[in-house]
């Protein structure tokens, strides 16, 4: 270049002098000239880095051309302030919002393909017998090792495959088969999930549930979608589609960094294992009442979880309904669960979980009084604010009455081994009654079930004491 040229252009007009050059050169070409520009950085980028080591003096003033329009890579991408908490609520999106393709009409599959409310109750069992076992010795090895993000990344890719041959079943014994490999590898997701999120979102300082939001958010957006694809393309549609979600939520978790998924007091792995975690829970009063009350609630509100949709479609009810009521709650989750997380902390788990097992009761008891679609949908409207507390003070209750490391364990002992427990014993019998006398005396049993298990929480309530359930989620920060 001309050092008159070169005296011209000061420092100060070069990255002025490259842009019009750049808008003057690519002004008829049809394409964004936005595209252009960051095509141009990326090169002057890459032939910066080659320059540095080979251009001769003569040549400088090219060479602090090129290096005055480096941009960095926050100036190329947009920045995110916590990636962690960012990719842990598109991971739930993906993997919870992933079962809205198919979880709402599943029963409804296995109805159409002929199976008796005993047969469906059966294959409920079955997977529950697995997931009680497999489950929480799976998450207590798991988050003893530095592989734990590669564990379960396999566990869902393995899951997202399950699920595609699952759609395509036709016989009884073979869907018996195929549930029970979907249970052993998908054991432990959901626990080792909700761990990773909780360890996450108290360090990002914002709740379990600002995380667990966007699982409702994933849930509208695929029961809509599926209710509409089912109608249209058969229950294969639904199943190729949570294969595909559980696929992604696979690659995001490599977006998450690995020491989530582990125990955050790995040093202590060793002394982290089943025994220690059944024995930490024995000797706390307020857990074993949880664990009386989750053992009512499942057993006698089994036979609603598995067949109120099929009483939907009884009543009338299309496969589109179906899918909308399938969302009513969620859309109510989404603000709720943002409340229930800032309840929870000034009220306390506890109280938070009596308040929502006392609206779900008088949920149960309205469809049992006034059963119709109308019911139905109103209650699951209004019922996103129950399942909204109770998801959120649930793993809350948890993970403040135990040691950061058995936490991840205690929330598979309560949400897959005890509730797989009493969903073995409780599946089969709900099909039964379900074949016997229909679905609407299924809503006197899970009434039945919610007043029992409110009152053992109300018995085993804990004792107000100088340390606050609030105060103690904090330790992760």
């Amino acid at each position: 270049m001309d050092r008159s040229i070169d005296r011209d252009i000061s420092s100060r007009y070069r990255l002025r002098y490259i842009v019009g050059l750049t808008l003057n050169t690519t002004e008829q070409i049809p394409i964004s000239l936005t595209n252009i520009w960051f095509c141009l950085i990326n090169f002057l980028q890459l032939t910066h880095q080659a320059y540095a080591r080979q251009l001769r003096p003569q040549n400088k003033s090219i060479y602090q051309m090129i290096y005055f329009v480096r941009l960095r890579k926050g100036h190329m991408f947009p920045k995110i302030k916590n990636r962690d908490l960012f990719f842990a609520r598109a991971y739930y999106f993906a993997f919870m919002g992933g079962w809205g393709f198919i979880l709402p009409f599943i029963n409804l599959f296995y109805v159409s393909l002929g199976l008796s409310g005993t047969q469906i109750g059966t294959i409920g069992s079955v997977s529950s017998t697995v997931g009680l076992i497999v489950s929480p010795i799976i998450v207590s090895e798991i988050k003893k090792r530095p592989q734990a993000r590669g564990i379960l990344q396999g566990s869902l890719m393995l899951g997202a495959i399950v699920y595609f041959l699952l759609g395509q079943q036709t016989a009884f014994l073979p869907i018996i088969l195929i549930i029970f490999l979907q249970s052993l590898v998908g054991a432990g997701v959901m626990p080792a999930s909700d761990a990773m999120a909780v360890h996450v979102s108290e360090e990002a300082g914002t709740g379990y549930g600002s995380v667990r939001v966007w699982a409702s958010v994933g849930w509208i957006i695929t029961v809509l979608s599926s209710g509409w694809l089912i109608e249209r393309k058969g229950f294969q549609a639904g199943f190729l589609g949570v294969s595909l979600m559980w696929l992604l939520a696979a690659l995001l978790t490599l977006l998450i960094q690995s020491r989530y998924f582990i125990s955050p007091n790995f040093a202590e792995k060793h002394k982290s294992n089943l025994r220690t975690a059944l024995k930490h829970i024995t000797n706390d009063r307020t857990l074993i009442g949880y664990g009386i009350a989750v053992i009512f609630i499942g057993f006698l509100n089994n036979g609603v979880l598995q067949f109120e949709n099929v009483f939907l479609s009884e009543l009338g009810a299309s496969k589109q309904l179906i899918s909308v009521a399938g969302i009513l709650s969620a859309i109510v989750e989404l603000p709720f669960m943002i409340i229930a997380d800032r309840y929870v902390r000034r009220l306390g788990a506890h109280r938070v979980l009596l308040f929502a097992v006392t609206m779900t009761l008088f949920q149960r008891a309205a469809v049992l009084l006034f059963p119709s679609i109308a019911t139905i949908m109103i209650v699951r409207f209004i019922g996103g604010v129950a399942f909204s507390c109770l998801t959120i003070a649930s793993v809350f209750l948890i993970s403040s009455r135990t040691n950061p490391n058995e936490t991840g364990t205690v929330l598979a002992i309560y949400t897959v081994t005890l509730s797989g427990l009493v969903s073995v014993l409780a599946a089969p019998v709900a099909g039964a009654i379900f074949d016997a006398i229909g679905a609407r005396w299924l809503y006197a049993l899970a009434t039945t079930g919610y007043a029992m298990g409110l009152l053992s929480l109300w018995i085993t309530r804990p004792e107000p004491g100088p340390m606050s359930v609030a105060s103690k989620a904090q330790r992760f920060d």
